[in-house]
């Protein structure tokens, strides 16, 4: 499709160009953060009272309605780990992955956090030679785990007994000419559908999204690449569904924000400004915030000189029109 450039004002806002109009105003700065002070946001979720956590370097943070911003935990991982995706299971406590670039010493687990205490335990010790990057809980309280260096999914039971639950090739990354030169990414965000027959999961390095049904044992069907779209989606990290179907996902690669209707169509609805490698994506959960989609911007690209320019890691949230689908 041939690029167009659409200049329209909404909310004050200039509209940027991209694989389809932009309806949405610019986001807005919660929160900026200091890399010098390794403060850069790779993951987030909220509670039912509106407390933010991200995952920041080896800790996870917690940003609370008011302001108040704080360390909640600091798992026990080795010098060089990030700690990953977030996500509350339905027992009401956090889980968070950690991964590094380096297989040894092992970083690659599933931690479950206290939310109000930051008590922490190791719920799943995966291959360290993986990265175990985003997390989805199904109804049974099974967590999916994604690992774009292995290119896999893993299943946790919630005894914290791990398997693999899908190797496929339309997972794995493209270590010949990765999209980020410092490592190849392969399957990377995770969001199941409304009704949980389908789970939907992004690879960076292709541009993809892939659909992969869900039966009634959970055992996966077989995947299918539901939207191709190199241009647009080259990049891709952390996605998020809202009520009405349509799936956002931050574009780390891409320094953007996009969405996509249940057709498969690809809207462009931020880009660069405060999007700074941006990573994951979480909707507000209150009254106040349900239409408030946040995002976090990791800034890893500008931090290790991957991009030009100062790293800007920032919290920042965009107005949309629909409340975002219920977590887990």
């Amino acid at each position: 499709m041939t690029m167009k450039t659409t200049m329209a004002i909404v909310m004050g806002a200039a509209v940027l160009c991209g694989a389809g109009q932009a309806e949405a105003a610019a986001p807005k700065l919660v929160r900026a953060f200091d890399p010098a002070q390794g403060e850069l946001p790779e993951s987030i979720t909220a509670d039912w009272a509106g407390n933010l956590y991200m995952s920041m370097g080896p800790v996870v943070k917690k940003l609370k309605p008011g302001g108040q911003f704080t360390t909640l935990a600091t798992p026990p991982v080795p010098a060089g780990t990030f700690m990953l995706g977030l996500k509350f299971g339905a027992d009401g406590w956090l889980y968070a992955g950690s991964g590094s670039f380096a297989p040894a010493p092992a970083a690659a687990f599933v931690w479950r956090i206290h939310p109000v205490t930051g008590h922490t335990t190791q719920y799943a010790a995966l291959d360290p030679s993986g990265f175990p990057n985003d997390l989805a809980f199904d109804e049974r309280g099974d967590l999916y785990v994604t690992d774009p260096f292995l290119g896999l999914i893993w299943k946790i039971d919630d005894d914290g007994e791990a398997e693999v639950w899908l190797a496929d090739p339309s997972l794995e990354g493209d270590p010949v000419s990765p999209f980020l030169p410092f490592h190849s990414f392969g399957v990377d965000g995770i969001a199941f559908d409304r009704w949980k027959r389908n789970l939907y999961v992004g690879n960076l390095d292709f541009g993809t999204i892939v659909r992969i049904p869900v039966d009634c044992h959970g055992e996966p069907g077989e995947p299918e690449v539901w939207v191709d779209d190199y241009e647009a989606l080259a990049g891709a990290d952390g996605i998020a569904f809202d009520a009405d179907g349509d799936l956002y996902v931050a574009v780390n690669g891409q320094d953007r924000l996009v969405r996509i209707d249940d057709d498969g169509d690809v809207t462009v609805l931020a880009e660069g400004g405060l999007l700074d490698a941006p990573s994951s994506l979480v909707f507000g959960p209150t009254l106040l915030t349900m239409k408030k989609l946040y995002v976090t911007s990791f800034a890893i690209n500008r931090y290790l000189g991957v991009h030009p320019g100062p790293p800007q890691p920032a919290l920042s949230w965009l107005a949309v029109p629909d409340r975002g689908l219920a977590l887990p």
